[in-house]
């Protein structure tokens, strides 16, 4: 890679600022990447937006995503190049360069030997959004295996804290919890996904949870897709309200519990998610 990168023109959507943000392209300069770095006193990685020190980014804020591990991944990040993580010094990962260019943003990786603690989650992102520019309409919520349960989980804790809503959420291969609250189900945009040889609780929990969601979607359009990852294949249901992709569930015919990746192999994932915001 060039030691100065192309000028980029960011898209609108991103262009999100405490008031209002006038920059249409800026200049990535490979020595100014961002890297994961590792809170070993409260044991998280995160990672900044690529500018995010340049005085002419200083009144912008930003999105945070939040991911949630699976059992036993604690301490394992390196499959995150979907979410910017560049385990090679030279920065040639073209999927992790990719996703810093094109969502700035601030990655947040909380670790856990153990089952996840709601008090204690909540607690670090309440800390992480008060030292950091966060864009606190557009935090989004990602979640693996007891990740995917987490996330369900952490949604309601967090909105009985403080009524704060994350404002998408990517649930994958959660194994309980099939319920949020009433505002979170009205405002929070959800993306579930499911391997169809992955254990028979999980798949049946992935669809109680989509059912959830249309029960209490009565006025949104039921649309149908299939997914187009070769050489996986499957079928995408999206509940459409007033213009939202409010719910969608995708069914991986020819994959088991392992999908942690796969799904962000479909450049549309990202885009959706960072497309949402609470309104």
């Amino acid at each position: 890679m060039k030691e100065l990168m192309t000028a980029i023109t960011l898209i609108s959507m991103f262009a999100c600022t405490k008031n209002s943000y006038t920059i249409e392209s800026e200049i990535f300069n490979k020595s100014d990447r961002p890297k994961f770095e590792h809170n070993t006193s409260s044991n998280f990685y995160f990672c900044k937006p690529w500018n995010y020190d340049k005085s002419f980014n200083s009144e912008r804020d930003y999105p945070l995503v939040v991911y949630l591990h699976g059992a036993g991944s604690a301490g394992k990040i390196n499959y995150l190049d979907y979410l910017g993580y560049d385990a090679n010094l030279l920065f040639d990962n073209a999927q992790a360069r990719n996703f810093q260019l094109n969502y700035p943003c601030f990655v947040l990786v909380p670790q856990t030997n153990d089952s996840w603690d709601n008090d204690k989650l909540i607690n670090l992102i309440e800390d992480f959004k008060k030292s950091h520019r966060i864009d606190l309409n557009r935090i989004y919520l990602i979640g693996y295996s007891m990740g995917g349960s987490g996330s369900y989980s952490l949604a309601n804790a967090y909105y009985q804290y403080n009524k704060h809503l994350f404002a998408g959420i990517i649930r994958l291969a959660g194994q309980s919890q099939t319920t949020l609250e009433d505002s979170i189900v009205k405002h929070t945009s959800v993306w579930l996904h499911i391997g169809l040889k992955d254990s028979e609780l999980r798949i049946q929990v992935t669809r109680d949870a989509y059912d959830f969601l249309k029960a209490n979607h009565l006025q949104s359009i039921e649309t149908t897709s299939k997914v187009n990852i070769s050489p996986y294949s499957g079928t995408t249901v999206t509940l459409t309200e007033n213009g939202v992709e409010i719910a969608k569930k995708t069914e991986y015919n020819n994959v088991g519990h392992g999908i942690n990746n796969l799904p962000f192999a479909d450049e549309y994932l990202l885009k959706w998610l960072f497309s949402q915001q609470v309104k």
